[in-house]
């Protein structure tokens, strides 16, 4: 078990690697963007442009004093997107920003052929203005934003808010579309998508290694109501895209509409969609809510970190249901997934409700996640389950009141189920399962019980005692048949498990549930950011009701280390250059072993690694101010 243990921690170490690297500072909370001294200023109002008149202006200029975002003088700006779009020039760090509070009504950026100059320089599409309002872009029955060409590298897309506002149902309008060019360092920040057939898709359709598509950064934005006739709808859509991070987004109601002809919730429609094929996905701080079908389409892996899902028919969907997405042992997602908070499901007829599913998955670490109050009246949903796993640990999860809420017959809903199809030596311990619902298996193991170890479980259930375990019935015959120890059959007591969504909005002074947090939610934006509609906050309130009181601590520290490495893979010489003062480097071999530390007190550390064998070296970086960044490095013959 030690070795098992040891296996995860590397893991983590291996993963999301890239994905803070890839992203400009963060000031107060959000990107910070600086112009160039080469910087085209293109500014845009339809309340007050002309695009016969209007001037683009140097950061110099004096009309823009300090601050581009708000200029300091009288500016002559451009009155379409269109004709501000013209003045763009690729390959150099050129920003094109609408006013805020305005509306271009059927307008669009359509299809672009458009890079910035580097990651720090990004081509910016912003706001600039003193109002709060985002501007809103009306797009007709349009696609907001295509990119084309040879390359759609670094971009980003801020502040704005997009509609097709004339949808008529059938088509199929693409919010930003990043399928047909190659792409590397995307930032999307604080924009507000609505009805569109999806709002985000990114593809890379070469199907080349290296992958073409790199560094996506989608964060604090809201995603919402995407819909299409028929299915194949989803807030988001990610193939082959290597380094994403995903964090503190509104992702709601994404899939399926209630009032288009056709467009109903179906199994082919989700908020979140990321393909098998992803690499080194980072989804952390998210609420997402209310999905046709997967709330959570985490099908790669990655670091699932401390999201609230409300209300998804199937809430997290780890690896996949897929056997020729995923070509299982030889194939799998890996990942951490922890500290996440997931109240109730949505049945529908191709999904009955449940809460997290591991599938076709290895080497990963599913902790300290609440599975709590599923609600409505039907059977055969699942708290968490595994099934085609390989060394995989569950424990530290919390599996409450999620059942079979019928007052009688079939029991097959169950807190933790674990298949048949194990490989390795997989974990579940130190979990407590508290069914209250009147039915519901507390486990129900397929299969023997090779390749599993029970441990150290706390076990509830209203059922009748010789009802508690499938196919064991009793505790004592559980026991018995599984070899679990230090297991008991408790009735937990926590603070105040009861907590939810209504519960919380009262603690904070609001009235409501479910539908009043997703509209507090949508009135989220830079200029009025408040921390209590996020999902940090009210998990925490969620988890101090199940006595649950320290701070949610994933395999990534928040303060995370830019480091650039190089070259890699290396031969004799692996030079590191960060930002801050480097103090420590120790580097683990493939197998988890420390094998050499380094101490440093300057910014830029050269590596003697020419006594380091052949092959594949992980190296946790240290930091001044508790920084930390984790690099994976190929040591070549």
């Amino acid at each position: 078990m030690k070795m098992l243990l040891f296996l995860f921690t590397l893991l983590a170490l291996s993963f999301g690697v890239r994905d803070i690297n890839a992203q400009p500072p963060l000031q107060n909370g959000w990107l910070h963007f600086t112009p160039s001294p080469d910087t085209r200023l293109i500014y845009v109002s339809d309340a007050q442009g002309n695009d016969a008149t209007a001037q683009v202006y140097a950061p110099a200029a004096p009309e823009i004093g300090a601050d581009p975002f708000n200029p300091a003088g009288a500016i002559l700006p451009y009155k379409t997107i269109a004709a501000a779009r013209a003045q763009l020039r690729n390959g150099y760090p050129d920003w094109i920003l609408l006013k805020k509070g305005d509306t271009f009504t059927n307008q669009t950026f359509g299809v672009v052929s458009l890079s910035g100059r580097g990651r720090l320089e990004p081509l910016l599409i912003g706001t600039y203005g003193s109002a709060c309002e985002r501007p809103r872009v009306l797009t007709g029955a349009n696609s907001f934003l295509v990119f084309t060409g040879a390359s759609a590298s670094n971009i980003a897309i801020q502040g704005l808010y997009a509609e097709p506002h004339t949808r008529a149902g059938t088509d199929e309008p693409i919010g930003v579309n990043l399928s047909l060019a190659p792409f590397n360092s995307v930032y999307i920040e604080d924009c507000h998508f609505h009805r569109f057939s999806g709002h985000l898709v990114a593809q890379d359709l070469t199907g080349s290694e290296p992958y073409a598509a790199s560094n996506l950064v989608v964060r604090r934005n809201i995603l919402t109501h995407a819909y299409r006739v028929g299915a194949g709808s989803h807030g988001v859509f990610a193939q082959r895209v290597d380094t994403i991070l995903f964090e503190e987004n509104l992702i709601d109601h994404n899939g399926w509409s209630e009032t288009v002809a056709g467009a109903g919730p179906t199994g082919f429609s989700h908020n979140t969609y990321f393909q098998t094929n992803c690499r080194q996905l980072t989804f952390r701080r998210n609420i997402v809510s209310r999905a046709s079908a997967v709330g959570g389409g985490h099908r790669c892996g990655g670091i699932i970190f401390d999201n609230l899902y409300l209300s998804n028919p199937r809430n997290i969907l780890i690896g996949t249901f897929d056997a020729g997405a995923l070509d299982w042992p030889t194939q799998y997602a890996s990942g951490e997934i922890s500290y996440n908070v997931v109240l109730d499901a949505r049945p529908e007829p191709f999904d009955p409700g449940n809460g997290i599913t591991v599938l076709r998955t290895s080497q990963a670490n599913i902790h300290h996640n609440i599975v709590a109050h599923f609600t409505p009246a039907g059977g055969y949903n699942t708290g968490i389950g595994l099934d085609y796993v390989e060394n995989v640990r569950l424990h530290h999860n919390l599996v409450y009141k999620w059942g079979n809420n019928m007052p009688a017959g079939i029991e097959y809903s169950t807190g933790i189920f674990v298949g048949s199809n194990l490989r390795g030596m997989n974990g579940v311990d130190s979990n407590d399962v508290q069914l209250e619902n009147p039915k519901g298996y507390c486990i129900s193991k397929a299969g023997t019980f090779a390749n599993v170890a029970f441990r150290g479980n706390r076990y509830n259930n209203l059922n009748a005692p010789g009802q508690w375990f499938d196919p064991s019935g009793s505790y004592a015959n559980w026991v018995a048949q599984s070899g679990e120890t230090g297991s008991a059959a408790t009735d937990v007591a926590y603070p105040d498990p009861e907590r939810n969504i209504e519960t919380y909005l009262a603690s904070i002074g609001e009235s409501g549930g479910l539908e009043t947090l997703i509209e507090l939610g949508k009135q989220q934006s830079k200029c009025d950011w408040d921390e209590r509609f996020a999902a940090g906050m009210i998990n925490d309130y969620i988890r101090s009701g199940f006595g649950i009181t320290t701070s949610p601590v994933n395999s990534r520290p928040n303060n995370t280390l830019t480091v650039d490495c190089f070259p890699n893979p290396a031969n004799v010489r692996l030079t590191i250059v960060s930002p801050v003062v480097l103090e420590r480097i120790t580097v683990f071999n493939s197998t988890g072993a420390r094998v050499a530390d380094y101490t440093s007190n300057t910014s830029r550390q050269e590596l003697n690694i020419s006594g380091l064998a052949e092959g594949i070296y992980f190296l946790k970086i240290e930091g001044a101010g508790d920084a930390v960044g984790f690099i994976r490095v190929v040591k070549a013959k």
